[in-house]
């Protein structure tokens, strides 16, 4: 007689600590590569300036999508990946918008700087400060 056995392959579990430093290292390199990019010195420079944050933004999303969150902060770690990805396409769209269009300019900005605040609130309750946006 022979005995057939089925084994379930769980998931591993992920260890909490590893992925906030994994999510950290990510945020870490985003941010240096963020530092060098020159801040705009005139009207023409602020598209230039979007569209290279857009692309920072863009990658470490894509990064930290790659990424297996602990049970825990499975939520969370969709949240951090979606608002990261939405300031990308906010920062894509401001430097598609003629500074001249002063409304619509300003229209993003607002929505940048919420995504900003949500994300870095969405962040300090995940205890990954090295992804935060503004200074604590």
């Amino acid at each position: 007689m022979m005995t057939v056995g089925c084994a379930s392959d769980e998931a591993p579990v992920v260890d909490s600590a590893a992925y906030r430093g994994e999510l950290a290292a990510i945020c870490i390199a985003s941010n240096a590569e963020q530092s060098v990019i020159a801040d705009p010195l005139d009207q023409a420079g602020v598209a230039s300036f979007a569209r290279s944050v857009a692309d920072v933004l863009t990658r470490q999303a894509e990064a930290a999508r790659a990424l297996r969150a602990p049970d825990d902060l499975d939520n969370d770690h969709r949240a951090f990946v979606q608002n990261t990805a939405d300031q990308a396409a906010e920062w894509t769209r401001l430097a598609a918008t003629p500074s001249s269009d002063s409304a619509q300019f300003g229209a993003l900005q607002t929505a940048i700087l919420e995504l900003t605040l949500g994300r870095d609130d969405l962040i300090t309750a995940m205890d990954v400060l090295a992804c935060r946006i503004s200074p604590l």
